[in-house]
């Protein structure tokens, strides 16, 4: 029997020859060039490291995330935009998101468009399908391959956190994964996985959430957080999410 974190999740990218049609289309479509946070965040999206997402929020399930409503998602995630972009586009219509280099890399589906500064919603396509082991489900069959029943995750801070949690992979017998923000440098243990992310949590109560839901799309069944008003927190949401949290991480 396929264990929970070990089977495929859905990702958001189109086959070869969609892309390849939506690609001709997405030259007269209007653009919006991502940053840097941007362009992390819909890596995430199209991998399915945001999952059960498929695009960015409506407007009504952002509000009703802010306000605390209880979501499969629990972070509020929409598109900034601003500029002629802004004050054109409307709902119903598609924008091609590009990378910084003017690479398209998704089709927004607007289907919202509110606030000031104007955020989007909207069903999301990806049309490049990136390689590496990092993937979600890239990370899923190596864990299946490997019988890992149980994976800790730690996606620190600073580097001198990883012994620590390594010695508790181990109490836990668990396979370790290791996560870094965009900055953090580390070195792994032998046996532990790296898999860089692209974007860091945001901040506040809500980035603990994030760091559970992103972990568990991406196999871990627990999760290691250093903090300890974080670890409070995280306790008690966790039924929520399907990553549990690693007790004993108290010495990080």
């Amino acid at each position: 029997m396929t264990r929970p974190h070990h089977a495929p999740i859905r990702e958001l990218h189109v086959s070869p020859e969609a892309a390849g049609a939506l690609l001709a289309q997405a030259a007269r479509l209007r653009a919006w060039t991502l940053d840097d946070r941007q362009a992390g965040e819909l890596a995430l999206l199209t991998n399915g490291g945001l999952a059960p997402l498929r695009g960015y929020m409506t407007q009504a399930d952002h509000q009703a995330v802010r306000d605390g409503a209880v979501s499969p998602w629990p972070v509020p995630l929409a598109l900034p935009v601003d500029g002629a972009l802004a004050c054109d586009v409307q709902p119903g219509d598609d924008i091609a998101l590009r990378d910084a280099g003017g690479a398209v890399l998704a089709i927004l589906s607007v289907t919202d468009k509110w606030g000031d500064p104007v955020l989007l919603g909207g069903k999301v396509k990806g049309l490049g399908r990136p390689s590496g082991g990092a993937r979600p489900n890239a990370l899923r069959a190596l864990f299946r391959d490997r019988g890992a029943e149980r994976v800790l995750a730690i996606q620190p801070d600073r580097s001198d956190q990883i012994e620590a949690a390594s010695d508790l992979s181990k109490r836990l017998d668990a396979l370790l994964l290791v996560q870094p923000f965009p900055g953090v440098a580390v070195r792994v243990p032998d046996g532990a996985v790296l898999a860089p992310l692209p974007v860091a949590p945001p901040p506040g109560s809500q980035g603990v959430l994030w760091r559970g839901m992103v972990a568990g799309n991406h196999g871990a069944t627990h999760l290691v957080l250093a903090d300890p008003a974080a670890r409070r927190f995280y306790r008690t949401h966790q039924d929520r999410i399907s990553v549990r949290l690693a007790e004993d991480g108290r010495n990080l």
